[in-house]
């Protein structure tokens, strides 16, 4: 199970917008308070997006867990109108970041129950931008947390001893390897 979330960053002359996904801990106190913590200027948070889709990410470039794969590199839209508009049917992202005016911001997808006749049982909506740091889910920034990314490390480990083997793969183990 993951919280999977959206990160946007506004290009401040152009007003384009780069998107990639993040897989795990899009929660406000997860990836929200990754991206307030360490990727808070404009600079930090382009090069995060040049890097690509991700399960995980960390405080450094290095820490984070990058899918590294051509055709899981970020999304392009010609404005927030554009990307926002291509996110009406995507229910399965609880969370997008997007950073402009040298600040995070943060909208949570919601759902409200539709009237008997529509076809399926709510309508599903995006809320607007807020700073993160106003988001009532976020605690501060002393409050960091990896659920998610932590709860896949011990899985890792209980599969390895359970198979009694080495060759029990994943994303995390993966990255931890290439950081030792």
């Amino acid at each position: 199970m993951s919280t999977r979330s959206n990160v946007a960053v506004v290009d401040p002359i152009t007003n384009q917008i780069n998107v990639i996904y993040v897989h795990s801990d899009g929660y406000p106190d997860g990836v929200g308070n990754c991206l307030t913590k360490y990727y808070y200027s404009y600079d930090k948070a382009k090069e995060l997006i040049a890097h690509g889709n991700a399960s995980f990410l960390g405080s450094t470039i290095e820490e984070c867990s990058f899918y590294e794969r051509q055709d899981e590199k970020n999304l392009s839209y010609n404005n927030e109108y554009w990307y926002m508009d291509s996110m009406r049917a995507d229910h399965m992202i609880e969370y997008i970041y997007l950073f402009r005016n040298n600040q995070w911001f943060v909208s949570s997808s919601k759902a409200i129950k539709k009237p008997k006749d529509a076809y399926e049982g709510y309508i599903a909506y995006w809320t607007k931008f807020i700073p993160v740091e106003q988001h009532e889910e976020y605690t501060g920034p002393d409050k960091l947390k990896h659920g998610e990314t932590e709860m896949i490390s011990k899985m890792h480990g209980m599969l390895q001893k359970a198979f009694k083997s080495d060759k029990v793969v994943s994303a995390l183990a993966k990255k931890q390897n290439k950081l030792n």
